[in-house]
C-alpha cells in the first residue's frame, strides 16, 4: 500500500464546470477502485472492523463478528477473542487454536474476512462532515466526495446570501437568548435574596453589555411575575411549616401544664393512700376501700406516663416541622444556585456561539475577497493516522493520496 506524493496544497478552479467534473471523476474511481488496496494479509485488525466468519464443513450460513472497543469479537461456541493488532492469518490462526484448546474442533476448517473496513472521518472544509465507508483504493479526492465536496466550491452566489442570512440569524437569536439568561439570572439572584423586584446590576458580568441600552421592559416584566410567583409560593409553604411548628410549641406548652397537675394528682391520690393504709391497720376501715385506693394511685400514675408519651411525641413532631422548615429554605437556595450555574454555562456557550458565526462571516468575506482577486482557492489537506501498536502520524497529503481504514482527513483552505 504506497501512498502517493504529500502536497501542501491544491488549486482548486470555482465553477459549475469543476464542480460537475469532480462529480464524475469521484464516481468512476468508486466504480473502477483504486490501483492499490489493503490486503488482509497486510492489514492489522482494529475496533469497528467487521468480520465474516465461517466454517467450512458445515451448512450453516456465514455469521458476521464487530471488533469492539475492548479489542475482542464474538464468535460461535467460544465467545469473546481479542483480534485487534492481528492480521487476518493471524487472527484465523489465535482463532484456531481456541477452538483445539478448548477441546471444541480437532481440526478446525475456518473462514475469516474483513466484510467491512473500519470508517475514515473527513473533517474541516467539506459540506458533510462525519464518518464514511471505507473502500480499497479510496482517496483523498473521493473522501471530500463522499462529504459533498469542499464547502467554497460547493457554494454558489445564493448559496453565499443564503448561508449569511442564517448566521446573522444565529447570531440575532443567540443575543436574544443571552439577553433573557441574563434577566433570568438577575430573577434568580432576586429569588436569593427574597426580593420581590429585579436589579439589572445582578446580571451576570459576561453578559452585561448584551443588555446596556437595550428596552427590556417585558422581559423584566414578565420575570418579575414569575419571582413573585416563587415568592408567594415559598413563603407559603413557610407559612404552613411555621402555622404547624406553633400548634405544635402550644400544644407541648398544654401537655406540660398536664404533668404538673397529674403529678399534683398523684401526690393527693398517694396521700389519700397513705391515710386509707393508717386506717386499714387499725381496721377502721375495709380491705376493698384500700384496694380502690391503689387502683385509682396505679390509674393516675399510668396516666401521667401517657402524657409524657405523647409529650415525647409532640417533641419529635416539633423537632420534624422545624427541620422541614430549614430544609425547604435550603433546598430553595440549593435549586436557586444550581439554577444561576446553568445560567452562567448557557450564557458562555451562546456567546461562543454568536462569536462562532461572526468568525464564520468574517471567514466568509475574506473568502469571497480572494475570489475576487483571482477566482481560485487553495486547500491543504492532512490525513492523521493511529495505526494500531503504533505512533500516531499526521501526513501532508494530495487529492491523490490513498488512504487507510480509521484515517481522519482534515480539509483546510491554505494561508487561513
Amino acid at each position: 500500500m504506497g501512498l502517493s506524493r504529500a502536497a501542501t496544497g491544491t488549486r482548486v478552479p470555482w465553477g459549475p464546470f469543476a464542480t460537475g467534473l469532480l462529480a464524475i471523476v469521484l464516481w468512476g474511481f468508486l466504480l473502477i477502485g483504486g490501483t492499490t488496496a489493503v490486503h488482509a494479509g497486510e492489514y492489522r485488525l482494529s475496533t469497528g472492523d467487521v468480520l465474516t466468519f465461517d466454517f467450512l464443513d458445515d451448512a450453516e450460513l456465514p455469521v458476521t463478528a464487530t471488533v469492539a472497543g475492548d479489542g475482542e469479537a464474538q464468535f460461535p461456541l467460544i465467545g469473546a477473542v481479542g483480534v485487534v493488532g492481528l492480521t487476518i492469518p493471524e487472527a484465523l490462526e489465535k482463532l484456531r487454536n481456541e477452538y483445539r484448546s478448548r477441546e471444541i474442533l480437532v481440526d478446525p476448517k475456518l473462514s475469516l474476512n474483513i466484510s467491512t473496513f473500519r470508517p475514515i472521518f473527513v473533517l474541516g472544509e467539506v459540506k458533510n462532515p462525519g464518518s464514511f465507508p471505507f473502500y480499497n483504493g479510496l482517496t483523498v479526492e473521493q473522501g471530500i466526495g463522499l462529504a459533498g465536496g469542499t464547502l467554497i466550491v460547493a457554494a454558489n452566489a445564493s448559496d453565499r446570501i443564503i448561508a449569511r442570512a442564517r448566521l446573522r440569524g444565529e447570531i440575532e437569536g443567540a443575543t436574544a437568548e443571552v439577553i433573557h439568561e441574563a434577566v433570568y439570572a438577575a430573577r434568580l439572584t432576586a429569588q436569593l435574596t427574597h426580593r420581590a423586584k429585579i436589579d439589572l446590576n445582578d446580571v451576570p458580568e459576561i453578559a452585561r453589555e448584551y443588555v446596556k441600552g437595550v428596552p427590556l421592559g417585558g422581559v423584566v416584566e414578565l420575570e418579575e411575575k414569575i419571582l413573585k410567583a416563587d415568592l408567594a409560593a415559598s413563603r407559603s409553604q413557610a407559612q404552613i411549616l411555621a402555622e404547624g411548628i406553633a400548634q405544635s410549641e402550644a400544644g407541648i406548652e398544654i401537655l406540660n401544664e398536664l404533668v404538673q397537675q397529674q403529678k399534683e394528682v398523684i401526690k393527693n391520690t398517694e396521700q389519700d393512700l397513705e391515710r386509707i393504709n393508717s386506717l386499714r391497720k387499725r381496721e377502721l376501715n375495709t380491705e376493698s376501700e384500700l384496694s380502690r385506693a391503689k387502683n385509682t394511685a396505679s390509674t393516675e400514675k399510668a396516666q401521667l406516663l401517657e402524657i409524657f408519651a405523647t409529650l415525647s411525641r409532640s417533641r419529635q413532631e416539633l423537632s420534624e416541622l422545624k427541620l422541614q422548615l430549614a430544609q425547604l429554605e435550603a433546598d430553595r437556595e440549593k435549586d436557586i444556585l444550581t439554577k444561576l450555574q446553568e445560567r452562567e454555562i448557557a450564557i458562555k456557550k451562546l456567546i461562543s456561539q454568536k462569536h462562532t458565526a461572526e468568525e464564520q462571516i468574517l471567514l466568509m468575506a475574506a473568502v469571497e475577497a480572494d475570489e475576487a482577486k483571482d477566482n481560485q482557492i487553495s486547500y491543504t489537506y492532512e490525513i492523521r493516522r493511529n495505526p494500531v501498536g503504533g505512533t500516531p502520524t499526521s501526513i501532508k497529503a494530495s487529492t491523490l493520496t490513498e488512504m487507510l481504514p480509521g484515517d481522519v482527513l482534515v480539509v483546510g483552505i491554505a494561508g487561513m
